[in-house]
Order: C-alpha cells, then structure tokens, then sequence
C-alpha cells in the first residue's frame, strides 16, 4: 500500500515532466509544481471547510470568552454551552486537523520519492537526470541549505500570518515559531519537496485570502434576521 503511493507519486511527477516536454519548458521542477497545485484542488473541498470552520472559530471568540466568563465556576455547564456555539454556526474546534493527517502520508511518499527519483546512480530508468535542476537547484533530489529553507519559511509565515486572526497568544507563538521550525528542518529535505512546500504554502494563503473576505458567521446571523 505504502509503496504504492510512493510509486504513484514518482509516476505522477514523470508524466507531468512529459507534459512540460510537450509546452517546451522540460524540467522537473516545474513539474513538481504543477503536481502540488493539482493536489492543492484536489484537496479543496475539504480545506475550503476546514478554513471557513477556522474562520468561524476565530469569529466566535468573543462569544465563548463570554460563555467561559459566565460560568468560570462551572466547566462543564461552559463546556456544553461552547459546543451548543459550535453546533449552532457549523464550527469544528478540531477541523484543522483533517487536512493535515491527509496532508502527511503525501509529504512522506513524496520525501522516500523523491530521495530515489533524483538519485545519481539508482534512480528509475525513465528518469531524465539532465532536467532535475531548477532555476540556482543542480538537483532536487539533493537539499538545498540556505535559499530555499528561507523561502520555505517566508511561504509558511505568510500562510500563517492570513489563517491567523485575533489575539489568542498560542496562535501569535506559532506564527512565528512555525515558519522558524519548518525553514531548518527543510534544509535537509531533497529540494524538490521544499519546493512542495513553498508551492502550497502560497496556494494555501491565496485560498485563505478568499476565505477571508466574508465574514463566514456575520452573514449567517444576518441571513437569520
């Protein structure tokens, strides 16, 4: 089952090469990207809910600090008004964390993928090692240590910084703690997957912009009226 996502992926990105082939710009890197905003719509359904969930969570606030004010003696008559809050406008406290579980099995396949797909001396045949560079990358399956973790992390800083609204302080510790976390481990990772990363790291904050842009739970209460 595992090697056969990781075979998928690798076979995946090849056709997406051939496809580069065909508009004339042959390069993996491209072809990598191409794949990563192809998983990006594949995927939006599921995040478009999970970031207007997120959002409402966020609009809800100000409520559920009333809800815990108003029974601060009691936490389980606060517990049960909360999740009355959440019924009622269609929020999930745990929403986030569906993409993400579906979002690391393909990390990993493409990480052992791409170790093997951009290797010197055992990559598979149909393999074209002569465009596995891209723009100042010699080879995306070797890391990359400096530019692209930077990159990696100013993507993930700002896919953070459009998901995060309020001043709840554990989110404010992540936004920049997060980015810092994930631009050093990236410098060990093959180039090719920072590039992953990067690529739906913007896809992802674009989408979140238009999110953003309605007030999910203040046009529902005024559809109500």
């Amino acid at each position: 089952m595992w090697q056969s996502l990781v075979d998928f992926i690798s076979q995946s990105i090849q056709f997406l090469y051939i496809f580069t082939e065909k508009i004339g710009i042959p390069n993996y890197g491209l072809a990598i990207i191409i794949f990563t905003i192809l998983i990006k719509i594949i995927l939006y359904p599921l995040t478009q809910k999970q970031m207007v969930s997120m959002r409402k969570m966020q609009e809800l606030q100000p409520k559920i600090k009333e809800v815990q004010k108003k029974h601060k003696n009691d936490a389980q008559k606060s517990q049960k008004e909360m999740m009355e809050l959440y019924s009622k406008h269609g929020a999930n406290p745990f929403s986030g964390c569906w993409p993400l579980l579906i979002q690391m099995p393909i990390l990993l396949a493409l990480f052992q993928s791409l170790r093997s797909f951009f290797d010197p001396v055992n990559h598979p045949s149909y393999v074209d090692l002569t465009h596995a560079n891209f723009l100042w990358i010699s080879n995306l399956g070797q890391p990359d240590p400096y530019i692209l973790p930077i990159i990696v992390g100013i993507a993930t800083f700002a896919q953070q910084k459009v998901t995060t609204t309020g001043n709840d302080q554990t989110q404010k510790m992540m936004l920049y703690v997060m980015p810092l976390f994930i631009a050093w481990i990236s410098h060990s990772f093959p180039a090719g997957l920072a590039l992953y990363w990067v690529m739906f790291s913007i896809v992802g904050a674009v989408q979140q912009i238009y999110i953003n842009k309605k007030p999910t739970i203040a046009i529902e209460e005024a559809k109500a009226k």
